[in-house]
């Protein structure tokens, strides 16, 4: 009789399967003798099962990495299913394997064949080897030709990447990095993931919503500057974690959702809220859910004029400031007038220089 325990131990780390290529130091005689449906069964030419072991999703997911052959694993929107990203499947299965390591056709699943897989693109995540989620992203931008030129396509990969951030599973720095090793002329989904990242530094802070996400879009697109996201305010107390912050004027904005708001108690929060914010000095601007998806240039609009509103009077603010500064200026100098022509010429020049210093100062 053949030992197969090393088979089995290895099959109770693999979900009940093994790949031929794995079944080291048995003959070709053996393994047939072996294969007989009694202890294993052959599920795909290069795959075999334990007989009785459950036919999971797992165990699915790595019957498509075996047949890819060694070095394989799962990619694209496969990987960001397994790994828990919204807005992916499993099926139908996505693997990458390095080009040339295999020639033989996969039947499990759709085998891509990259220039560049190196071994720290791919982790072992419950079991099934996967790429890191960085890496995913990436084969996923790059999934349909001419990506790069499709807006639709763009903010579809940039929902995925604010997901996927939210979840921790990508930084500013592992995506950074990514770009940094991927980028190569010829090479599939950068262009894509460069739009992306542009508006993504290192130090960027995910919406924690696709509310939040679509109203960010919705900003850009209308030309409008950013705002800092999820930013604790307050009036020498805490008062709350708001949605939008500007960065330059004292302007909040708050995104209402009627899921999560609509309760009577909950509007009265809000409103108790929106008052502290207020009497603290901050413009409320609140947007709501049905205003983002359905009316999004009422949203826009209404952010635009309270963000222009508040730029007018911030400005004038300035100049006068600057106004009463250069009028207490005026007379304390007024008495150089009276100075000789070439003393009044030394005292101008220094008037000058110190009004140039006060514009500075004051931002005119």
């Amino acid at each position: 009789m053949i030992d197969d325990g090393v088979l089995r131990e290895l099959a109770s780390r693999q979900h009940g399967l093994v790949a031929v290529h794995q079944m080291h130091g048995l003959r070709r005689e053996q393994r047939v003798r072996l294969v007989d449906g009694r202890r294993w069964e052959r599920v795909l030419p290069r795959v075999v099962r334990l007989v009785g072991s459950p036919p999971t999703t797992a165990q699915r997911a790595m019957l498509g990495v075996l047949d890819g052959g060694s070095g394989a694993a799962l990619s694209g929107a496969s990987a960001l299913s397994w790994w828990g990203v919204p807005g992916n499947l499993l099926d139908p299965l996505q693997t990458s394997r390095i080009r040339g390591h295999s020639q033989r056709p996969d039947r499990a699943a759709t085998a891509h064949d990259p220039k560049l897989l190196p071994v720290h693109h791919v982790v072992t995540l419950e079991g099934v080897p996967t790429v890191v989620p960085a890496r995913a992203l990436f084969d996923l931008a790059g999934a349909r030709r001419g990506g790069a030129k499709l807006p639709w396509w763009v903010d579809r990969i940039a929902r995925m990447v604010d997901s996927a951030w939210a979840l921790r599973l990508v930084s500013g720095a592992s995506l950074h990095q990514m770009l940094d090793e991927l980028a190569q002329r010829g090479r599939p989904g950068i262009r894509v993931m460069r739009h992306v990242l542009d508006v993504r530094p290192r130090e960027y802070f995910p919406p924690a919503s696709g509310l939040e996400s679509r109203l960010v879009q919705l900003l850009e697109r209308a030309g409008q500057p950013p705002l800092r996201r999820q930013v604790d305010a307050g009036d020498g107390h805490w008062i709350g974690r708001v949605d939008f912050r500007d960065p330059v004027v004292p302007l909040i904005i708050e995104v209402q959702s009627e899921r999560f708001h609509a309760s009577l108690i909950d509007r009265q929060l809000d409103a108790e809220r929106v008052a502290r914010l207020r009497r603290a000095g901050f413009t409320v601007v609140e947007v709501t859910d049905d205003e983002v998806w359905h009316q999004p240039q009422v949203a826009v609009q209404r952010i635009a004029r309270a963000r222009l509103a508040l730029g007018a009077t911030s400005l004038s603010h300035r100049r006068s400031n600057w106004s009463k500064k250069y009028s207490v200026l005026a007379v304390l100098l007024r008495p150089v007038a009276e100075l000789g022509q070439p003393r009044w010429a030394m005292a101008r020049s220094m008037i000058s220089a110190m009004i140039f210093v006060s514009s500075k100062s004051f931002g005119v």
